[in-house]
């Protein structure tokens, strides 16, 4: 049982051929294909077929919306000045939300002057990006506005900093691993090795694990071996979602943000890389991406970004190109935003 499309793993050894050749393989087995879609919108649905039919490996790939709830009638795709701006515009867009004021609420009935119908919260919204490294100005973001979130990635635990270091600090055996255990190992790091933050991340991916109960050290020890921090998304933190694409999926959310929908982020690219192959799969993450909202969806990219104190243009996504006006309804930051914007901060 499976999506070919949704084959997004060759970095780690996945391959999507062993799909395309079952049929080979088994040639008199039936195949049964669930084009029924409950989670998403029809525009949504719409929009995720547009999305993958450029490269799909599904024959004659077809989705059918059977949710009817009240949803926004377009996606949205936004051209931000720069990524600070393309932050501001995802935080702005998530307290709009979060007040009923957003400006696909006047058409799509899905909020009232109470907000979003039923109720909207933190744990609804997730915000989605291609590389770890694209989370930082969206935490910065979140953080000014007072707003609460949880950030994982696909990358093994074992491999954070921070998880590392603590773990080095615990003792050789343990009944019971728990917070304040956790605490004596990281007691220390801030001074003399680790900045806070990096600290405090840690102690947030560890934490869950570590609640798990009868959990002992060795226990402890050979869950982080094999875990990815994903593993440790809390689906009761009423706090926002801030997950690479990779991470996202198999997850859903009422509203999600897929930021950095830029040419060299999505589909990433590294220097010189021409693969057709890499941007085939790049376009199934993409997908995956598209298909995880259930009601809103706002894709976004910068017309600059900065690397290494250099600041360079950068082209939309050519993956936007496939939605047209009927499915996407585009906005730009307008030099009076961004005036008026700089005018708040230096009040501020």
């Amino acid at each position: 049982i499976g999506d070919p499309d949704q084959a997004i793993y060759a970095f780690r050894g996945a391959d999507v051929g062993f799909f395309l050749r079952f049929a080979q393989d088994f040639p008199t087995a039936k195949s049964v294909a669930l084009t029924r879609n409950y989670r998403s919108s029809a525009v949504i649905v719409a929009s995720a077929v547009a999305a993958i039919t450029p490269t799909t490996l599904v024959p004659d790939r077809a989705l059918h919306a059977m949710r009817d709830a009240p949803a926004a009638e377009r996606i949205a795709i936004h051209a931000a000045a720069d990524e600070e701006a393309e932050a501001t515009f995802t935080v702005r867009a998530i307290e709009e939300l979060l007040g009923g004021s957003s400006f696909h609420s006047r058409d799509s009935g899905l909020v009232d002057s109470h907000g979003f119908a039923g109720g909207l919260s933190f744990d609804d919204i997730a915000v989605l990006y291609r590389t770890d490294a694209q989370a930082r100005p969206i935490m910065a973001a979140l953080s000014r506005a007072g707003l609460p979130f949880q950030k994982r990635s696909h990358n093994r635990l074992a491999k954070h900093v921070g998880v590392r270091a603590i773990v080095a600090e615990l003792p050789e055996s343990a009944d019971r691993v728990a917070l304040p255990l956790l605490l004596r190992g990281a007691a220390g790091l801030v001074d003399d090795e680790l900045d806070p933050a990096t600290v405090a991340e840690a102690l947030e991916l560890l934490l869950p694990l570590a609640s798990t109960p009868g959990m002992d050290l060795a226990a402890f020890r050979a869950e982080l071996s094999l875990g990815a921090e994903v593993d440790t998304w809390d689906p009761r933190a009423n706090r926002i979602s801030l997950l690479t694409l990779h991470a996202a999926k198999g997850l859903e959310f009422p509203v999600v943000f897929i930021v950095g929908c830029a040419e060299g982020l999505l589909p990433f690219r590294w220097p010189g890389d021409d693969d057709e192959n890499a941007e085939a799969e790049e376009r199934r993450l993409f997908f995956v991406g598209v298909s995880r909202a259930q009601s809103h969806l706002y894709l976004s990219h910068s017309r600059k970004r900065t690397r290494n104190g250099t600041s360079t243009d950068t082209r939309p996504s050519p993956f936007l190109s496939v939605f047209t006006a009927e499915l996407a309804e585009r906005t730009e930051d307008t030099a009076q935003a961004r005036s008026a914007r700089s005018q708040q901060l230096r009040l501020l």
